[in-house]
């Protein structure tokens, strides 16, 4: 990134806006392996996710919420504060949850939540979501129609997202609150695909 377009995200996106990277999942679908840890393009899944978010320069603080010894291994050597997940078996709430008080108190932040399977997102889309935020506002990128994440929270959502119940995901607030939700239609298709499984895995290696 130039010097110049590092000081118009630096004054741009002031106000505090937080990554929140969730890599505390189970993989169940995967049997016995980490997905997180898999080999794509050279390097593990999860470093795709946070060498795209260190290398954007525009996040207040970047959180990277990880259960497994492995994979909190990923952050060496990156500017993010790695946030272990004693818990993970509370389900993405506890992700959520922890990623959501390290970034302080305050209903002027913004949280982007990244999960950390989608090794094709890109920059664009990122800042594209970024762009659209506003206080009260939830941002969801859309490929025809189609929700995909990243998604960013206002503030205003934080008591929302710190008290999620059992089994719920960031997704019921959106439900909640239909008005405050701003989708942006995305060009990059690929950016939205996360890997369930080795035969996506397999599909997406063999096509990219």
């Amino acid at each position: 990134m130039l010097e110049a377009e590092k000081n118009h995200y630096a004054k741009h996106f002031t106000g505090g806006i937080f990554a929140i990277l969730m890599a505390s999942g189970f993989s169940k679908r995967f049997g016995n392996e980490n997905k997180l840890l898999v080999p794509f393009k050279g390097k593990a899944l999860a470093r795709h996710t946070l060498d795209l978010v260190c290398g954007l320069h525009c996040f207040s603080g970047v959180f990277f919420i990880a259960a497994d010894d492995q994979v909190a291994a990923l952050a060496g050597g990156l500017p993010v504060t790695l946030i272990r997940n004693t818990n993970p078996e509370k389900g993405q709430r506890e992700s959520v949850r922890l990623g959501v008080e390290a970034a302080g108190d305050s209903e002027t932040a913004y949280y982007v939540f990244f999960p950390c399977d989608q090794p094709l997102l890109d920059s664009g889309t990122v800042r594209r979501i970024l762009e659209e935020r506003r206080p009260g506002r939830i941002v969801e990128p859309r490929f025809q129609d189609r929700p995909g994440n990243p998604c960013l929270f206002s503030g205003t959502f934080r008591d929302d997202l710190l008290t999620l119940k059992e089994g719920e995901k960031p997704r019921v607030i959106k439900i909640r609150h239909p008005d405050a939700v701003t989708a942006v239609e995305i060009v990059n298709p690929s950016a939205l695909i996360d890997i369930d499984d080795p035969a996506m895995l397999g599909e997406l290696t063999a096509f990219t």
